[in-house]
């Protein structure tokens, strides 16, 4: 079965946000950036602060964690994927639009873009799941592909797709 799409710059970068945010390594480095402009900024809250040295260390403490707090809610918004945007503009040449085609066949989970060719035997294949916007498949060991929801002329369609690939995963 093949689906074909187009996506954008924008596109990948979400998809690439999303598996970053899988990662347990890449949100511990998210986590000690955090902490550390924290701390920074709270040492400065301190120092500039006036008053006596407790009142100065618990509003310098209570700084330290709205940052943490609010850093935190900052990465999340549709903003925070604007440096993957903007690495996926310069590596494209542009916002778009691109041509993905992805098929399912018993070999594997196959996709075309680019020009090029690349094909994920379904022993690598983790899962497909189905996320706002479209189906997921992730790869191991690294890898995640998006299949949009506009690659389906019907929600049928899209079903059967995801059919399909759930019986060709290897359980």
């Amino acid at each position: 079965m093949k689906v074909q799409f187009e996506f954008s710059a924008g596109d990948l970068a979400e998809v690439a946000t999303r598996a970053s945010n899988r990662s347990r390594v890449v949100r511990r480095w998210r986590f000690e950036g955090r902490m550390a402009w924290a701390v920074l900024v709270g040492v400065l809250v301190y120092a500039v602060t006036p008053g006596s040295p407790p009142g100065r260390a618990v509003f310098a403490a209570l700084v330290c964690v709205l940052l943490v707090v609010g850093i935190s809610r900052l990465g999340r918004t549709p903003r925070g994927n604007s440096r993957m945007l903007r690495y996926y503009r310069e590596q494209l040449g542009g916002d778009g639009p691109f041509v993905c085609e992805v098929e399912l066949s018993p070999a594997g989970l196959i996709t075309r873009q680019f020009g090029a060719e690349t094909k994920h035997p379904w022993s690598h294949v983790e899962s497909a799941i189905e996320v706002p916007g479209g189906i997921e498949f992730i790869y191991r060991p690294t890898g995640a592909l998006l299949v949009r929801d506009r690659a389906f002329q019907t929600p049928e369609s899209r079903e059967q797709f995801l059919a399909l690939a759930l019986r060709l995963i290897p359980r």
